[in-house]
């Protein structure tokens, strides 16, 4: 055992403690955006209610042409989104109308059945999104026109009715799921249907012909269509989605005298109406929508925004409904809490059955609102990422996210966020403080105010508008201002250190107590509030730059830093630089395009050295039109890199976007994150994992020394250390130690 031991110091002596073994790395991408976060857009048309009682919201954000649907559990009050963002199948953000749900319903079979501006999308509810089927013209009978309304018919088949538009015909169509085949009616439908038992076998599926001009129905015996001309008692409309109840009965608008009023009623499989009485204050009833259930039962929203209820034999007035646009869509639980959403009216809104009260669902309560979200920052203890966020004119504040639910802070979160209490609708810069555990920001042009969980107060001092904050190992918040100003506070106000230009990027040093460094664009400043550091281009007589501003920032583990530059060669053509100065000795190293570095694009801007101690890097550069830019690191030897798209198109997987506004780093089990904010696109999360190495005892994706060290104050046993129990015998043994040293290569 002696023997053993000795000759693991000996290896150890002749070998160093870093990168030794690489483990096996992935990389994996994710996104945050108004179409793939809570409900999804603030367009909503359809509502379906799921068996356990929690509702699938369709909604899209129409200005990206991104969403699809999201269930809302309640109980836990999350989100599980079903995007295109993320999902490709549902379509491109080009093909204006493929992610719009208009209708959706359930085959009684675990599949739910979604309706779009573009055709048609069939996910099995168990199976989740991996189950996704989408059809649409060119493969398949859809004409692709706008989905006004589907049903399904007692023989199991789906119908569609689709409206024509500019980009696709409508009409009727029908899937049959034992050939799995569609066919398409023209010169029918376009508008609501209804499918209707007959009482003696058979199906009537019922259809508006639009306008005035009355109503048609098709007998599944016969194929016979028969038309329903404007005549007092004759069918004159379907008013909403889901009109028939589960015993065939549907309800319908029906013409009374000749002067092309209508009421609302309701027809039986057997051809008699049934007449109920009309809510007492409107004997002619407009009805914005209404949902059919059970047994002769609905519910009813009138013109007036009052919703009705039905109970087979009279109607009970539930009161207004908070909505001043269109009502596309209605469900009810089993509970009785009543959906009602609408393409214009922002968002869902949910009735509780017990209180009568009204709550509302909306991105600015539900989802991350920003796709331009100018700062980011990251808690250290709890993981949950804080980000400026601005929605429209008037509405926008903070966002926090812990990993699972985005909670708002604007004005109007409904109750379920919390107040923006500033006269500006955006903050520009946010930083989670570890020695107070309160959040700081920057509301818009009004100086600085900290979070505390429950309210705001202010930090008095320093410029109204901030481009960073940090905060030193010493507690001190430190602030860099957008147009010159590096200070830090105290209880007497801002001590400004350095006015050195437009503030770009501030950072932390890991080495030297109390210490920051600040690119001011023209100037590198490394700073205590006592003792301080500046370096500009002057400050390197042996290069020929091409402008004087600093690109980037990263400060490495030894507290050295990493900046760009711009810089001419002896032609006087234009290159990048990348300089690397360590302030311990004052000494720099320089690699430049013109020697041929590593690196794609002309010029790189450092941006964050990782644990793993890459050195990442925002880059740019080319010609039109074979400009490039993204995303790339290095770690001495090796380059990997991420592209943006060239046009800053859509694209799934990979960097979204190349303007990376902010860039934090969040450690995770088994590697790290980067969370960036791209603008136009939202947060993009990249993470960086490593697979298990045998013998990486600590988990830092390298064999070691450290990790010998864990093996050696384990030996004989696995009390406490099973982890270096390497073959599983129990002990902790030389056949562990040969294991490990097989590694450490």
């Amino acid at each position: 055992m002696t023997h053993w031991k000795t000759l693991a110091i000996a290896v150890a002596a002749m070998v160093t403690t870093t990168d030794l073994a690489h483990a096996e790395e992935s990389f994996s991408w994710r996104y945050y955006r108004l179409g793939n976060t809570g409900i999804q857009g603030d367009w909503n048309e359809s509502i379906f209610i799921d068996s356990d009682g929690n509702p699938w919201i369709g909604g899209y954000d129409p200005g990206f042409e991104e969403g699809g649907i999201a269930k809302f559990i309640q109980a836990e009050n999350r989100w599980i989104n079903v995007s295109n963002v993320d999902y490709p199948i549902i379509g491109h953000p080009e093909e204006q109308g493929c992610v719009r749900v208009s209708d959706m319903i359930s085959d009684g079979q675990g599949n739910l059945w979604m309706g779009t501006w573009r055709g048609v999308m069939r996910m099995n509810l168990a199976a989740g999104p991996s189950s996704l089927v989408r059809w649409a013209p060119g493969d398949s009978a859809l004409p692709g026109g706008l989905t006004r309304d589907m049903t399904q018919a007692p023989d199991g088949t789906i119908w569609v009715s689709a409206e024509s538009t500019d980009w696709a015909a409508g009409g009727l169509s029908r899937f049959n799921p034992s050939t799995g085949t569609w066919t398409h009616i023209p010169n029918h439908g376009g508008g609501k249907i209804a499918a209707q038992p007959k009482p003696r076998g058979g199906y009537y599926l019922w259809t508006a012909n639009g306008g005035s001009s009355g109503m048609s129905r098709w007998d599944s015996s016969t194929g016979i269509w028969k038309n329903y001309p404007m005549a007092s008692g004759q069918p004159a409309a379907l008013v909403s989605l889901d009109s028939a109840d589960a015993d065939g009965n549907v309800w319908m608008m029906r013409w009374i005298g000749n002067q092309g009023q209508q009421q609302l009623d309701c027809i039986r499989p057997n051809g008699t109406w049934v007449s109920p009485p009309l809510p007492p204050q409107n004997p002619v009833v407009p009805v914005a929508a209404l949902r059919a259930f059970g047994s002769m039962q609905c519910l009813m929203i009138d013109g007036f925004a009052v919703l009705h209820r039905f109970d087979g034999t009279s109607w009970t007035d539930l009161g207004p409904v908070p909505t001043s646009g269109f009502i596309d869509d209605m469900d009810m639980d089993s509970a009785g809490n009543v959906w009602v959403c609408g393409s214009s009216q922002g968002g869902a809104i949910r009735r509780d059955a017990e209180t009568g009260e009204w709550q509302r669902y909306r991105i600015t309560n539900t989802s991350q609102i920003d796709n331009f979200s100018s700062d980011l920052s990251i808690d250290p203890v709890t993981g949950d990422v804080y980000a400026c966020a601005n929605t429209s004119a008037g509405v926008g504040g903070m966002e926090r996210f812990d990993g699972v639910r985005w909670t708002g802070h604007n004005q109007l979160t409904y109750g379920l966020g919390f107040d923006w209490p500033f006269d500006t609708d955006n903050s520009e810069s946010v930083c989670v403080r570890p020695s107070t555990g309160g959040v700081v920001a920057n509301p818009t042009s009004h100086f600085t105010f900290e979070f505390d969980g429950s309210s705001w107060a202010s930090i008095p001092g320093g410029p109204d508008q901030i481009s960073q904050y940090v905060e030193d190992s010493l507690g001190r918040l430190w602030g860099v201002a957008h147009y010159g100003g590096l200070g830090f506070y105290s209880p007497s106000g801002f001590n400004q250190v350095s006015a050195g230009g437009w503030g770009i990027r501030l950072e932390v040093d890991p080495v030297r107590a109390g210490t920051v460094w600040a690119n001011e664009d023209l100037t590198l400043t490394r700073t205590d509030g006592v003792s301080t550091l500046q370096w500009t281009t002057e400050s390197f007589p042996e290069l020929t730059f091409q402008s004087p501003y600093i690109n980037g920032l990263a400060i490495d583990a030894n507290g050295s830093a990493w900046v760009g530059c711009q810089l001419l060669n002896e032609s006087g053509q234009p290159g990048g630089g990348l300089l690397h100065i360590d302030p311990t000795t004052g000494s720099h190293t320089v690699d430049t395009l013109f020697e041929g570095w590593p690196f794609p694009g002309d010029y790189v801007y450092p941006m964050c050295v990782s644990p793993d101690g890459k050195l990442w890097m925002y880059y740019e550069g080319g010609e039109f039109p074979d400009y490039q830019f993204g995303l790339c690191w290095w770690d001495g030897t090796n380059v990997g890199s991420f592209p943006a798209p060239t046009g800053g198109e859509p694209q799934w997987g990979g960097l979204p976007h190349a303007s990376i506004k902010d860039l934090e780093l969040k450690v995770i089990p088994g590697g790290y994150e980067l969370w960036m904010s791209c603008l136009s696109r939202g947060i993009a999360v990249l993470s960086v994992t490593s697979t298990t190495t045998p013998g990486d005892l600590n988990g830092d994706g390298v064999v070691s020394a450290a990790d010998l060290s864990i093996l050696l104050g384990a030996w004989g046993s696995c009390s406490g250390a099973c982890e270096a129990d390497l073959n599983g015998d129990g002990n902790v043994n030389a056949a562990d130690l040969a294991a490990l040293l097989g590694a450490w290569s």
